[in-house]
């Protein structure tokens, strides 16, 4: 099974109340306040045991995305995201 096949399987984030999560690539969910500001995105990773989930935010002057986490559960990844703007 390909990686992307797999990713594809991982249960989407749900933000509790104070954002919204969209799909937009395998594994990739982008997410946004309740203004609908894009403060990140949450990636599926697979790992041994289940799934783990990345945080990361876009990094203007480099011109890419830089991870802040990796954690066990979606709700940790997106209270990094919420918290550590």
């Amino acid at each position: 099974m390909s990686t992307a096949l797999w990713n594809d399987l991982a249960p989407a984030p749900r933000p509790a109340g104070w954002g919204a999560a969209t799909h937009v690539a395998a594994g990739l969910w982008r997410i946004a306040d309740p203004r609908g500001v894009v403060v990140g995105h949450v990636r599926a990773i697979a790992a041994e045991g289940g799934w783990r989930y990345a945080a990361e935010r876009f990094h203007t002057a480099t011109g890419s995305f830089r991870r802040l986490g990796e954690f066990w559960s979606s709700t940790d990844a997106l209270e990094c995201l919420r918290y550590l703007r």
